[in-house]
């Protein structure tokens, strides 16, 4: 069974919709706490971190979901 040429493990179209498109605001958000001079580190440490806490609950708890709808259904 060949795998299609656009699916790569864990990376599909939607992979690229999501970390590409959808994300860009926290990418630009991100950039601008870097590039630009912030008036408060700890505040902008803060705030990166409750992004990075943030996305790694998600795709955590996804991950999570995943592993158990393969155990119950598959």
């Amino acid at each position: 069974m060949a795998l299609p040429p656009f699916v790569l493990p864990f990376v599909g179209p939607g992979t690229y919709l999501i970390f590409g498109i959808v994300l860009l605001p926290i990418y630009l958000m991100l950039a601008a706490w870097v590039v630009g001079k912030p008036t408060d580190a700890k505040r902008v440490a803060l705030g990166v971190g409750y992004l990075v806490g943030l996305t790694t609950t998600l795709w955590g708890s996804l991950f999570v979901a995943t592993m158990v709808i393969d155990v119950v259904f598959f």
